[in-house]
């Protein structure tokens, strides 16, 4: 009988040892926690994604002498303004999200986001009677305030559940959530937004459905496994043996040496092109299909949805294809960036083109060519998503809310940008034309600069206690800094 509790490394050796392989660990609670995770991806990517839909049918004059809907004369630019509303206060919240995750754990903090967007949800329709289009974006901007921490927040916490070597295909998984909140928001949002209240069952579901995943996310998720009242002790130091993470201790965040990272800029750029793409699509496909395409709302909403199936297929299956080619040493991690982002962006600006030269002849074919450039675009989840846990495990949250900062400036002005090129008039396809051309070329830019300047080598000042040691001690250090192996370093 064993006398004395082993550490993580030695429980784990032993374990192998015994004879038991990592599949005798391949289910567990660690799972509930990905699952859950991935829910709160799906029900507030439906949040967010909703107002898509329902600003058609708040302004859907072929209902305007039915009693019991309430349409409201919103133009393109005012619609433009709503639909970017939301990105206004997801931009603003992103560092303040990315530090709050850091020091509070993810779970209290993406606990209130479902909170506030379930009573936001709930009284927008109300809201919107009493202040209009105004009022609606005011919503629209404290919704993103609080849905800032989403992706900040789950970063962390993926840092903190996963083994290195399960990361990028549960990473793939759980942000394949936002895809799936998309394919369900659009298609249902479209079908509530014919039924006999019109628009305002599309709120009431959605404040449902929010309270009901923090329920879900309040019993069945915790900030780490050692606070997750179901995790076993075997699991827990199955786990920990294979993080990459600082334990038991909130380290300083070195701010300079991150902001300093070459790297970390590279990623910046190419989060900028990809945000830009995904919001183009995500708040003006449906009136793409609509009024240029010439396509029924609720065929738009329906179809609107199918991209959104490809890039969810191709947010997994990168992930774990990437994930056994570096595990089998067939690529490097770097290279496996490199190449899947590059089919992400390239693929993404190859369709945007072939789009640019279609209209409401070739419906079959633009819609044809939407699902194959947004099931291409689905490769960034094994790309450029994933180099901030390849740079630094600890600090994941904090840089991706660094980059997603940035690249959410790219996401205010799109709307707004789309709706000053459309001139108010999304039925002239020439104008469309600019818009695709525009975005395929930001595209092709931005993987270019991180073809040459990413990395996927973890820094030296991931570690904890860098900082501390960097002042009593800046030659001790230096050896840190000398390039080393970078399959070895990340393997380890």
């Amino acid at each position: 009988m064993v006398t004395e509790k082993p550490s993580s490394k030695k429980f784990f050796e032993m374990k192998i040892a015994e004879g038991l392989s990592e599949k005798q660990y391949g289910y567990g609670v660690r799972h509930i926690q990905m699952i859950c995770m991935c829910l709160n991806m799906i029900a507030l990517f439906i949040a967010r994604g909703s107002m898509a839909v329902a600003v058609l049918a708040m302004t859907d004059i072929n209902r305007k002498n039915d009693a019991s809907v309430t349409i409201y004369e919103w133009d393109k630019k005012t619609q433009g303004l709503i639909l970017s509303s939301f990105f206004w206060g997801y931009m603003l919240m992103q560092i303040p999200a990315g530090l709050l995750s850091k020091r509070f754990g993810g779970k209290p903090v993406l606990l209130v986001s479902l909170l506030a967007n379930g009573l936001l949800c709930g009284l927008l329709p109300t809201l919107a009677q009493v202040g209009g289009w105004q009022i609606v974006c005011v919503c629209r901007v404290v919704m993103g305030l609080t849905q800032a921490c989403l992706f900040p927040a789950s970063h962390t916490l993926l840092g903190r559940w996963l083994p290195g070597h399960e990361r990028t295909s549960y990473t793939g998984i759980v942000y394949g959530g936002s895809q799936i909140g998309t394919i369900i928001a659009m298609p249902v949002s479209g079908l509530l937004a014919e039924t006999a209240l019109g628009w305002k069952v599309i709120f009431y579901t959605i404040s449902g459905l929010m309270f009901l995943t923090a329920s879900i996310w309040y019993l069945f998720s915790a900030s780490s496994p050692k606070e997750h009242k179901l995790m076993s002790e075997e699991e827990r130091e199955y786990i920990e043996s294979g993080l990459n993470t600082s334990q038991g201790k909130i380290p300083r965040t070195p701010w300079r040496y991150i902001l300093c990272t070459k790297s970390l800029w590279a990623i910046m750029i190419a989060h900028i092109g990809c945000s830009v793409g995904f919001v183009m699509f995500f708040v003006d496909m449906p009136t793409y299909l609509e009024r240029g395409l010439q396509i029924s709302l609720k065929s738009s909403a329906s179809l609107s949805a199918l991209p959104y199936v490809g890039m969810w297929i191709g947010n997994i299956a990168s992930a774990s294809v990437c994930e056994k080619v570096y595990n089998r040493g067939l690529l490097s991690i770097a290279a496996c960036r490199k190449l899947f982002n590059s089919i992400s962006f390239f693929g993404m600006a190859i369709g945007l083109i072939a789009l640019s030269f279609m209209g409401p002849e070739n419906k079959a074919m633009a819609i044809v060519t939407l699902i194959s450039a947004l099931t291409l675009s689905g490769f960034y989840a094994a790309g450029f998503m994933m180099s901030h846990l390849d740079l630094s495990p600890n600090y994941a949250g904090v840089m991706l809310s660094i980059t997603n900062f940035v690249a959410n400036t790219g996401s205010v002005l799109t709307p707004i940008m789309t709706s000053v090129i459309l001139r108010n008039d999304p039925t002239d396809l020439s104008r469309w034309r600019i818009v695709f051309l525009i975005i395929a070329a930001l595209s092709v830019v931005t993987n270019i600069v991180f073809l040459i300047f990413g990395s996927a080598e973890r820094q030296p000042w991931d570690d904890p206690d860098f900082v501390d040691r960097r002042k009593a001690d800046p030659e001790e250090i230096k050896p840190a800094l000398k390039p080393s192996n970078e399959k070895e370093d990340l393997k380890n």
